[in-house]
């Protein structure tokens, strides 16, 4: 039987990447163009470059040690199954909700301009996360076997970060149909097309399996600490390949796609996810908000997408202060945000956890306004 104690340091993986996550996204939202353009914002831009992979590799290695702990409940049809289906699906539907052109289905239908449906298609991080995910657990239902969804995560990880430069230079538009080609390149100008993205959700998953193992036959001090060797060897050697005249893909956006540079981002995952392990086991933490955050970070991802940039229901922060703000104001920004956020997810939490029926209604009564305002808005 497999352990059922949850892990706090992936949690606090999590947290840590939503947080730096809303930091990133409130300067690149709200500073300056000029401060923008300095050369130390490039530097802070580059390390920001490593938050979204350790998001993703949080969510696949979560959802892992889920569906391994619990593998006879979601290698069936039962209703734990239904469940993460449906909360998937959900997922992917609320991503193209926060592209919508408009709040009405009459006016989409009626006056969108292809640039709108474009956006509309575009794929972000709910998407990757969703389909990623469910294509697993669809996996799961016909494999049966542990072992084996961790070694086809892992291959199709290594599949994905090699193929991905040699699909991001073909224009796939002439061959698929647009909402197709948003998920594999950024033709569509997607933010996380599944290649390269969800790399770093199949390496989470193939992780996932090593932990819960290794936890099982106490081992896990073991596998990590070999974690931080490879995270180290992966690192040193992105770094030499990546300056070796190669020339073996076309032209691509080396920073995003490079199977150097996605290597490099794998190391440092396993650097940071190794240091939050042996520091749960020497700091006790005086609060449980950071393994709940984190627990919370695709509700706090999607308030803080709708709280800074906008959606078609509300004005985000960019609308009324554009790219204007300095440096210290754009952190105290950062840091009401985070603290109302955090409010709203630690309160979300506690409501879904005690209440879980007046939980449900607020879900149900939320969803119910928004549809009967999107079908009978005529503008």
């Amino acid at each position: 039987m497999h352990d059922k104690k949850r892990y706090l340091f992936i949690d606090l993986l999590r947290f840590l990447a939503v947080i730096v996550m809303l930091q990133g996204h409130t300067f690149d939202a709200l500073l300056s163009a000029s401060i923008k353009s300095h050369s130390l914002y490039y530097i802070h831009d580059f390390f920001h470059g490593f938050v979204a992979p350790m998001f993703l590799f949080a969510s696949g290695v979560a959802f892992g040690v889920s569906t391994f702990k619990k593998w006879e409940e979601f290698s069936t049809l039962s209703k734990a199954f239904a469940k993460r289906a449906a909360r998937f699906c959900g997922l992917i539907l609320l991503g193209y909700a926060l592209h919508l052109p408009y709040f009405s289905i009459h006016k989409i239908l009626y006056y969108s301009t292809s640039q709108a449906i474009a956006s509309f298609l575009q794929v972000d991080a709910l998407h990757c996360i969703a389909v990623t995910l469910l294509i697993v657990q669809i996996a799961v239902l016909f494999v049966r076997q542990e072992k084996t969804i961790a070694v086809a995560a892992g291959v199709i990880a290594l599949l994905i970060a090699l193929t991905s430069p040699l699909l991001w230079s073909i224009s796939l538009s002439k061959y698929f149909p647009l909402w197709f080609v948003s998920y594999i390149n950024v033709e569509n100008n997607s933010w996380f097309p599944l290649f390269p993205w969800s790399a770093y959700i199949f390496g989470g998953i193939s992780f996932a399996y090593l932990f819960v193992n290794a936890k099982e036959h106490h081992h896990a001090v073991r596998l990590m600490q070999r974690a931080v060797a490879i995270g180290t060897g992966c690192i040193f050697i992105a770094v030499i390949v990546a300056n070796i005249p190669l020339g073996i893909y076309p032209a691509h956006d080396f920073w995003k796609v490079n199977p150097a540079v996605i290597t490099a981002r794998f190391g440092f995952i396993l650097l940071v996810l190794s240091g939050l392990f042996f520091a749960e086991h020497a700091v006790r933490l005086p609060s449980a908000l950071p393994s709940v955050l984190g627990r919370e970070s695709l509700f706090i991802y999607i308030i803080h997408l709708l709280l800074l940039y906008g959606s078609v229901i509300n004005n985000g922060l960019q609308f009324y202060f554009g790219s204007s703000l300095t440096i210290n104001q754009a952190f105290f920004v950062f840091i009401l945000l985070f603290l109302t956020i955090s409010s709203f997810a630690y309160g979300w939490h506690f409501l879904k956890t005690n209440y879980r029926g007046v939980a449900l209604f607020v879900r149900i009564l939320v969803l119910w306004l928004l549809l009967f305002y999107f079908f009978t808005k005529p503008y």
